[in-house]
């Protein structure tokens, strides 16, 4: 069965027709209709690239998917023109460059308050009102704060993902607290009243016999459990509560996750986003002669659903290009901006000086040759990537066609291993020249990354078995230097303890020994919190991910699985496993009750003080000081004006780390539950004041990572069991039965599947009101279009025209843009970095 997918046998003014919609946005349906019929009458399911451009060829078999609905709408994106060509020499006087130099502070500075994290004010829908935006960005300048005293619902604006972060914050809140409750305040008490540690021990050390406390004179060992090793009744009572809390917090676990998708899907009924309307179509055949806008509306509106009575009916669609070759001609714009600024150097910072006008020469046909490249890819589907995002009329028909076009992780496998081709596929695989479309739920537009969208199967095979390598080895590397250091304070501790006994340590000694002790802590301390996680960042980004949630969420795991083994599991090898030092001078207690004080004070402390913001702070001042010899282009004069990115996965990985360690060692060291639930609480007003007032956020994170780092949470458990039992074993050499009985449940409870079962138990409605594409993309900040950078340029210039157009159906507001007249538009030719 096939379909020989050309357009000469299409009516002669169906061609037409097409383009007056693509143009308008309109057409008449029943004359469309009406010819689709004509020239559609046997489509079948599946759609083969032509072997020559002058026919079509129709199966007899494609009568068994024979449809003959009357929902055949030509509808997309099409505008074949392609704005203004710009030559390379005739920018506008006046119009907003983003290559300028010297730079304009006061559109750097409107471009920082149009990046702020601040809602959009309210306007009124009757009313034709003005409004400011940024030149190179269209966010509205004029913006309303958000109160700081405001629910974390408030950021709703910016998707559920920051939300849901604030959420989750609450729940790890919510379950120490528990835990505090149900075990840890009773076993602070039993430690508390217990005499272990204040028992005398005799030692015979070079002929005398010497006296001294089991455990030294501290509060981190009298409430520690150390200090009741000798009352069996309490252990037991300890055990059957660290059960009950278990249980406890397993439930509200399940809970937890339906609270997540309850705030995801009540934004989503709040705020409608590009995303809502759109599906990720993969797996397209590359190099054919086709016109794939085309195609594939064709595609989805006749040949997507089996049931001839749904409609469905395609609005844009978004093809995904390999911008690598653009890529290397901005490197090397780079490059000539960096000779402009030594030219400009050079002749005493005169701007118009001759060798300065011949860089910009240069740099004008560079842009040029930019422009016209992104001008044939899009034309002619030069470097068509295979990916394409495809929007549709409601969310309803966007669900339609994903139910009934699934895909397995094995079809994708050996849908690559067969280069693209996938034998014995069926009358309901959608499918293109044997090629089976892989059709998913398309992330947001600003949560593409799409400079690495277009990367092969192959190519991000290697790259991300290379940074798993790369980690490996990194994190082998750092875990040895810290277990070396560790384990030489360590020695040093009992060395020093040793001459203290004989009567052989001066005082000076013993503060130099302290002082080299909390030094070697706070630097692996600071090394864990900045080194790792810069040095994780360059390797996750060597991943080339195709969008910013899987970034985050790669990164996560490598970032908190380090902080983790850094943090957690040398202490337990040097102390416990190799000096077998738990309850003595410098022992396991000690040491890790430190951590958990460090741990619950620095993060917020540090985030408090945000040395980033005041690096950038000082910086700033610095280069507006220089005036003129700044010598920044307008780019990068507006990026220095923003505040620093906020990256969710940085704050995720504190949290994890923290809640892990707290839940392994939580046992021997209740007090160190109580330090992580006010750490974490401080945390949470610490972090949602810096993301309202001292970051920017250009990220739209989907539920995705939420739901990842629920199931990363959710190794609280099994770490809760491990820890429990490491703990009876090294106190009381013995394994209990509850203890074996932890941990089998532990393991079942990681194995099952989590999110099925609070669905079932705790089902969520989605009451969204569903609206047409064209009213809800009215309120859209961005689209798949305004981000893509082949299309941005066009695309930001048509939105930027439409907003003023009298057809805006924007509720009757009309946005009048005052750079129009004083700085024109991005769109103008001019390029920076992506």
């Amino acid at each position: 069965m096939s379909y020989q997918a050309q357009h000469q046998n299409q009516p002669p003014n169906y061609q037409n027709i097409r383009e007056k919609y693509l143009i308008q946005g309109e057409y008449s349906q029943s004359g469309l209709q009406k010819q689709q019929q004509q020239s559609n009458h046997q489509m079948g399911r599946y759609i083969q690239a032509p072997k020559d451009k002058s026919s079509h060829q129709f199966s007899q078999n494609d009568l068994s998917r024979e449809h003959h609905n009357t929902n055949s709408q030509n509808v997309g994106h099409h505008d074949t023109s392609h704005g203004q060509n710009h030559s390379g020499n005739n920018h506008h006087e006046g119009h907003y460059n983003p290559l300028q130099m010297p730079c304009n502070w006061d559109i750097a500075r409107k471009h920082a308050l149009s990046r702020r994290t601040a809602k959009e004010k309210n306007k009124d829908p009757t009313k034709t009102i003005t409004v400011e935006t940024c030149p190179c960005c269209g966010f509205e300048v004029d913006r309303e704060d958000i109160p700081y005293c405001s629910d974390p619902m408030a950021l709703s604006f910016l998707g559920s993902g920051f939300t849901l972060f604030y959420n989750y914050l609450k729940y790890c809140i919510i379950i120490l607290f528990i835990q505090l409750i149900v075990k840890q305040f009773h076993n602070l008490y039993t430690n508390y009243e217990g005499s272990y540690c204040s028992h005398i021990k005799r030692e015979k050390m070079e002929g005398h016999i010497i006296e001294e406390p089991y455990c030294p004179d501290s509060i981190f060992l009298r409430l520690s459990l150390a200090n009741k090793l000798d009352n069996r009744e309490a252990l037991e009572t300890m055990q059957v509560l660290n059960f009950i809390s278990i249980f406890i917090i397993m439930f509200v676990l399940i809970y937890f996750r339906k609270s997540q998708r309850q705030i995801d899907t009540t934004i989503d009924e709040e705020q409608l986003t590009p995303a809502d309307y759109t599906i990720c179509v993969k797996n397209i055949p590359t190099g054919l002669s086709v016109d794939y806008k085309a195609e594939l509306i064709n595609l989805f509106q006749n040949y997507a659903v089996l049931d001839s009575t749904k409609q469905i009916i395609v609005r844009k669609v978004v093809l995904v290009y390999d911008i690598e070759e653009i890529i290397e001609l901005e490197k090397k714009l780079d490059t000539l901006i960096e000779r402009k600024k030594e030219a400009i150097k050079e002749n005493n910072f005169d701007f118009h000086h001759q060798n300065v006008l011949k860089v910009d020469e240069e740099i004008e046909h560079l842009e040029h040759q930019i422009h016209k490249i992104e001008e044939e890819y899009e034309l002619h589907n030069t470097k068509f990537a295979g990916i394409a995002f495809v929007s549709f009329d409601d969310e309803s028909m966007k669900q339609q066609v994903l139910q009934e076009n699934p895909h397995t992780s094995l079809e994708r496998m050996k849908s690559h291993w067969n280069r693209g081709k996938l034998e014995g596929l069926g009358n309901e695989d959608l499918s293109w020249q044997g090629q089976k479309l892989f059709l998913e739920q398309a992330p947001e537009p600003n949560d593409v990354d799409w400079e690495f969208i277009h990367i092969t199967t192959n190519e991000k095979i290697f790259k991300r078995v290379r940074a798993w390598i790369y980690y490996i080895l990194f994190e082998s590397a750092a875990f040895f230097v810290i277990y070396l250091i560790s384990h030489r304070l360590a020695l040093l501790g009992d060395e020093a303890h040793e001459e203290e006994l004989k009567g052989k340590l001066d005082q000076d000694t013993k503060r130099k020994i302290n002082i080299m002790s909390f030094s070697i802590s706070m630097t692996i301390v600071l090394f864990n919190k900045f080194g790792v996680a810069k040095i994780v960042h360059y390797i996750v980004d060597d991943e080339k991910i195709s969008n910013k949630t899987k970034f985050q969420i790669s990164f996560v795991y490598k970032y908190a699985l380090a902080l983790f083994l850094n943090a957690a599991i040398i202490s337990f090898l040097v102390d416990i496993v190799i000096l077998k030092n738990v309850k003595g001078a410098g022992g396991f207690i000690q040491n890790e009750s430190q951590i958990f004080v460090l741990n619950a004070i620095f993060p917020p402390f540090i985030w408090f003080v945000d040395p980033w913001s005041l690096c950038k702070n000082i910086w700033r001042n610095y280069i507006i000081s220089k005036g003129d010899k700044a010598l920044l282009t307008q780019q990068e004069a507006n990026k220095l004006m923003e505040e620093p990115d906020y990256l969710s996965a940085k704050r995720y990985s504190d949290v994890m780390k923290t809640m892990w360690f707290t839940f392994m060692y939580g046992t021997a060291i209740p007090l160190g539950t109580l330090f992580s639930a006010f750490g974490i609480l401080i945390y949470y007003f610490v972090d949602y004041y810096n993301i309202l007032r001292r970051r920017t956020v250009k990220e739209s994170i989907s539920i995705q990572l939420s739901t990842e780092m629920i199931e990363m949470l959710e190794y609280i458990i099994s770490w809760c069991a491990f820890g429990e039992m490491i703990m009876t074993y090294t106190f009381f050499h013995e394994v209990s039965k509850i203890d074996i009985l932890l941990i089998i449940m532990a393991i079942v409870y990681q194995q099952l599947p989590m999110e099925d079962i609070s669905e079932y138990l705790f089902p969520v409605e989605n009451n969204e009101e569903i609206k047409p594409y064209a009213e809800g993309s009215a309120s859209f900040d961005t689209d798949y279009d305004r981000e893509n950078p082949v299309t941005k340029h066009k695309a930001l210039a048509e939105w930027n025209q439409k907003q003023q157009s009298e057809e805006n159906q924007n509720h009757k507001v009309k946005k009048v843009f005052h750079q129009q007249d004083e700085f024109g538009y991005i769109a103008d030719g001019h390029y920076g970095n992506r």
